[in-house]
């Protein structure tokens, strides 16, 4: 499944230009040899921790993008017909007319078809696609004490949001609806309150 990293840094835009040269992925992609490998890869420069290298080769550096216009959403779309695409990172000074952003592929095989749509055109601009030299800074997992911390403190807050609220309606009389994608995370919170509630949503 593909992942987004949020706070990437995205100004709220308008609806987007639409992309050009879409087409031109199908010439591209029927023209390459399905046995090219991963071994023109450039070497990696510097310090590189061991254990991102494999993330760094499946990663490409997308640049030449529109701040105003361009989204991680496109570039996931736009990239997916090269190869599965497991993250997007956008990156750069949203400020500025271009930025850059950094797509992880799930293959390595996929960063060759995707190096070949160095120079289409993606809205009002040509891309830029190079090898990347970085693994894309990915949020960390929590574990599951830190998740149950976290839960504990939107608990707080929401009880007291409902008491807030409760007294402002009607003092005595409390009356509200949470509903969790995880049975595990309702079973926690029903635990933790003293009043009639229902486990259904």
């Amino acid at each position: 499944v593909p992942s987004l990293i949020p706070g990437g840094g995205l100004l709220p835009i308008p609806a987007p230009a639409p992309l050009q040269n879409v087409s031109y992925l199908s010439r591209i992609t029927a023209g390459l040899d399905p046995t090219a490998s991963v071994l023109a890869q450039p070497p990696l420069v510097g310090n590189v921790d061991p254990s991102k290298i494999d993330e760094i080769r499946r990663t490409v550096y997308v640049g030449n993008l529109n701040s105003q216009t361009t989204t991680a959403e496109q570039l996931l779309e736009f990239f997916k017909q090269v190869g599965d695409v497991k993250f997007v990172r956008m990156a750069g000074d949203e400020t500025q007319p271009t930025r850059f952003a950094f797509v992880e592929f799930v293959e390595q095989d996929s960063v060759a078809r995707a190096l070949t749509l160095n120079g289409v055109m993606f809205g009002d601009r040509p891309l830029k696609v190079n090898h990347s030299n970085n693994a894309i800074v990915k949020p960390p997992e929590l574990t599951p004490q830190a998740a149950a911390k976290e839960l504990e403190s939107v608990m707080k807050r929401v009880r007291e949001a409902q008491s807030t609220i409760a007294a402002a309606i009607e003092p005595g009389r409390m009356l509200g609806f949470i509903c969790f994608k995880k049975e595990s995370k309702s079973n926690l919170l029903l635990s933790s309150l003293h009043s009639r509630v229902s486990p259904k949503c």
